[in-house]
């Protein structure tokens, strides 16, 4: 297969990931130990929070609560980066809890009436000051 196929077949295949990310359910699969119960001092939440005058989503997950924030800004707009974050940083969740952020204008923070004007660079600074 040449490289251009190969491309196009994992651009589409981001390009539905992310579209299918827009139905998936509201919730994220709880940390468990290695016998499979959940760890207690653990935190698993997506939820959607009000951001900058709109909702915006957040995939929240860490094994202890007691450990550091990471804030992860993806490089947006666009497609999401909540559907492959635990695939791809999900060690990150056993020393820090990891806050993925989609941002206005990627993936579930991307309504169907979603005003394009207000994507500045302002505005996601302004953003990024409230959530933290």
């Amino acid at each position: 297969m040449s490289k251009k196929k190969v491309v196009f077949v994992v651009l589409s295949g981001l390009v539905i990931l992310a579209g299918l990310w827009m139905l998936w359910p509201d919730s994220t699969p709880p940390i468990k130990d290695d016998e499979g119960n959940v760890l207690p001092q653990s935190i698993t939440s997506l939820e959607k929070v009000q951001i900058g005058g709109m909702e915006q989503w957040l995939l929240i997950r860490g094994y202890d609560k007691a450990n550091p924030v990471l804030l992860w800004l993806h490089g947006g707009p666009g497609a999401a980066q909540i559907p492959i974050a635990r695939h791809f940083n999900g060690e990150l969740e056993k020393d820090f809890i990891v806050v993925q952020w989609d941002q206005r204008g990627a993936g579930k923070s991307n309504p169907r009436n979603f005003d394009e004007q207000t994507m500045t660079f302002s505005q996601f600074v302004t953003d990024t000051h409230e959530l933290t």
